[in-house]
């Protein structure tokens, strides 16, 4: 991997991989210079259907990751192991890759060393977001160890230690009424050209900062080195597809390599989004729900880039929207501690009890723990 180091330690300057071509289009397969896209492809946004952008390295890619000189907060390589006996399904092999470990207690680690790290490499003096809570910790922490400003679009319904984070670590916090006001908030904030807006904040969705998305790889690298082949399905919950598609790219890179299909990545949500448009309904449409006991991953869109994933892999949206507080604290009684968004790809494994046949082997990507809804 690209070289990191710690924070407050001195540093090369954080300068992008010469190994990073280009971005890529996942839509119409444009490609553009490396660059800051924050809407998506341009060509595909203004044909109304926008689509996130992918980097593209010279090479084999494995390893290689858009920075070079990062600073870290010790993201990554976070602990795979099986899940107890008793919560599995009869004869399918499970393990749990535990994001919550990450230092901010989410995989949204990852998505700010490449983000974040982005803008200091292209000479931003500070990121800008919207985040339901994870993202905003996360961001906050990444943009404090840069020493970079950083602006934080919230509702009100955040849970007060997640506020009392990103305040402690300098960052600003912007509450508003509603999710839409946040993107409203990124995209005119983004428009300062010393800012860059690292979140969504277009409609129709497109999104997050390819760099962010790009630096979640590593997750499908690591569950294919540690179990030391490919398995056979991934589970994981979503929203609007970031986590997805950089896992997905991970384990498509690692599949390649060991000569293997890649993995089914299944991809869970609290209702029909995903589901919706497999169903008949557009991509770009909206889709009303209700994501109380997990709303790290609700929000009325998805993207293109999660239906690509499912596309791609041969995976299924599977809705879970009754028994996630059950499945929570089945987790917890074998001592492990999840946030509902992640504990629901418990009800979703066994839902998939007729697609995952014994002898299989299934991941579950845990992606935080439960301690900053305190």
């Amino acid at each position: 991997m690209p070289h990191a180091v710690p924070a407050g330690t001195p540093a090369p300057e954080v300068v992008m991989n010469d190994r990073l071509t280009d971005l890529v289009c996942l839509r119409c397969g444009r490609a553009y210079p490396v660059a800051d896209h924050t809407a998506g492809c341009p060509r595909c946004l203004e044909q109304g259907s926008p689509a996130n952008l992918r980097c593209r390295y010279d090479g084999d890619p494995v390893g290689e990751l858009a920075l070079n000189g990062a600073r870290t907060l010790g993201e990554g390589g976070t602990p795979l192991f099986p899940l107890p006996a008793g919560l599995a399904p009869d004869g399918v092999e499970v393990w749990v890759k535990n994001e919550s470990a990450n230092p901010t207690g989410s995989h949204k680690d990852r998505f700010s060393w490449g983000a974040v790290g982005r803008a200091a490499a292209a000479g931003y003096e500070s990121v800008v977001a919207a985040s339901s809570g994870n993202a905003a910790v996360s961001l906050a922490a990444y943009a404090a160890a840069y020493g970079l400003g950083c602006d934080l679009a919230v509702t009100r319904d955040v849970p007060t230690a997640i506020s009392d984070a990103v305040r402690d670590t300098g960052a600003r916090l912007h509450v508003f009424d509603t999710a839409e006001q946040r993107w409203e908030f990124v995209r005119d904030h983004g428009a300062d050209p010393v800012r860059l807006p690292v979140t969504n904040y277009a409609r129709p969705v497109v999104g997050s900062s390819p760099y962010g998305v790009d630096a979640m790889r590593p997750i499908g690298w690591e569950i294919v080195e540690v179990l030391g082949r490919v398995p056979d399905h991934v589970l994981l919950p979503t929203a609007r597809g970031d986590l997805a598609y950089g896992t997905y790219l991970g384990l498509r890179e690692m599949a390649r390599r060991h000569g293997r299909p890649c993995p089914r990545i299944h991809l869970v949500e609290p209702f029909p989004r995903l589901r919706a448009v497999l169903a008949g309904a557009g991509v770009h449409d909206s889709f009303a729900g209700d994501a109380a006991a997990t709303p790290s991953i609700g929000g009325d869109s998805t993207t293109l880039q999660a239906l690509r994933v499912l596309e791609d892999t041969g995976g299924v949206a599977v809705v879970v929207d009754t028994g996630v507080e059950q499945a929570r604290i089945g987790l917890a009684r074998n001592g492990i501690l999840l946030e509902g968004a992640s504990a629901i790809v418990l009800p979703a494994l066994r839902s998939l009890h007729d697609r995952i046949a014994p002898g299989e082997t299934a991941v579950l990507l845990a992606t935080a723990h439960p301690f900053k809804g305190l």
